[in-house]
């Protein structure tokens, strides 16, 4: 098999810069393409220290073993990046800390690719080792079949939110995802499952497809949401909306009634690359939203991943796209479809790093990925002085 030396060879693989690319990304990884394992599921964290750590999983016929989720981690500033250690029974998770200042780390997602239970872990060292592990049942004992991505751990007045996703019968992807949020007090002990709460689910619901869209949505459903605070204080799911064939720059919000206990309906929403997995974060300093997305600019090409763009809103309504920060330099074409079908920069995790940057992992299909979506590549990138892309941004709406 092919998986067992590529597991011995992946502690000694040192990262580079992309030489032949004129887009500025680190490589943090690569899987060989005929391996066919693929690298996905990014998340990256800046830690007290000044090291950064970058997490991914692995998909594809190639990888015959138990799920998992790899760490890695740069002491440079993102130059370079070795490999960590791997979490066991991990999967689809995003990396957070409660307190910026402990050496204390989670990964919060799935036990598996799924449908799978909820799963935390969690690192006492700042991720170099990982021993504590929980299946989170929220107080439901039955249905435990979820799906996620590495989506943000919202962290506001004291309790922590994550969104997920319930898959229900006939397990269909995309159509049968049902909303869910899970909530715990920060003060409570993470790894205890009791910690925490699990929403009622909420199905996707046709009747919110606008009549007029032409064409109709073939399997229209939402997945991957990002929980936020609203201007207006509450707290909100903005989620990935599937809406193939029809344009990918729309995403759903809907707003969490903490009193029930679960998500009500808002508002589909026109955002650019809405139609994959995104992630939303509010900036401290002038309030504005900020997501690093893939505009859908193709028509009929509603799965488009080959450019990404900083995009703002000042009120989660209404977004700009403001900078395209990678586009494919390959040479393949748009108008034959070729750099669309093997050209990806997705699923991208970010964070706002110290005053005025952007560090970002980069789930990559480039130079020899046999798909855009099969990514034979994990990079990074820094983006300095973000908000000098915003100069004109004055935030005074309300959702």
């Amino acid at each position: 098999m092919l998986l067992l030396p590529f597991l011995l060879l992946l502690p000694l693989l040192q990262a580079r810069p992309l030489t032949d690319s004129t887009l500025g990304l680190t490589e943090i990884d690569w899987s060989w393409e005929p391996s066919q394992i693929y690298l996905g599921s990014p998340s990256i964290l800046r830690l007290s220290n000044g090291d950064i750590l970058a997490s991914a999983d692995r998909f594809g016929t190639g990888f015959q073993t138990e799920r998992n989720v790899s760490v890695y981690r740069s002491t440079d500033d993102g130059k370079t990046w070795t490999f960590q250690s791997w979490v066991q029974d991990q999967y689809w998770s995003n990396l957070f800390q409660l307190n910026v200042t402990s050496n204390d780390v989670y990964l919060l997602g799935t036990a598996s690719d799924g449908p799978a239970p909820l799963k935390i872990s969690k690192s006492t060292d700042l991720g170099q080792t990982w021993k504590q592990t929980t299946t989170i049942h929220g107080g439901i004992k039955t249905n435990q079949s979820y799906e996620t991505g590495p989506t943000p751990a919202l962290i506001h007045d004291g309790v922590i939110y994550r969104a997920v996703e319930r898959l229900s019968p006939p397990f269909r992807w995309g159509t049968d995802y049902q909303a869910v949020v899970m909530y715990a007090n920060v003060s409570s002990n993470l790894l205890v499952a009791d910690s925490w709460t699990i929403s009622i689910s909420l199905p996707f619901n046709l009747s919110w497809v606008p009549l007029d869209w032409s064409p109709q949505p073939q399997t229209p459903g939402f997945l991957e949401g990002n929980m936020v605070v609203a201007p207006d204080g509450g707290i909100v799911n903005v989620l990935r909306f599937n809406t193939r064939p029809y344009s990918g720059n729309k995403a759903i919000i809907l707003r969490f009634d903490q009193t029930s206990n679960q998500f009500q309906f808002d508002s589909i929403i026109t955002l650019p690359g809405g139609h994959t997995k995104f992630v939303i974060r509010r900036d401290y300093k002038t309030g504005v939203y900020v997501t690093l997305s893939n505009p859908n600019t193709v028509p009929n090409a509603t799965d488009q991943r080959n450019i990404l763009a900083l995009c703002t809103s000042t009120d989660l309504r209404t977004w700009k796209e403001r900078k395209v920060l990678l586009n494919d330099d390959t040479g393949f074409s748009f108008d034959m479809f070729d750099s669309i079908k093997f050209t990806g920069f997705h699923y991208v995790d970010w964070q706002f790093d110290g005053e005025d940057d952007i560090i970002m992992a980069v789930r990559t299909a480039y130079r020899g990925a046999v798909s855009y979506h099969n990514s034979n590549r994990l990079t990074y990138k820094k983006i300095l002085n973000w908000r000098s892309m915003i100069s004109d941004v004055v935030v005074e709406n309300e959702l």
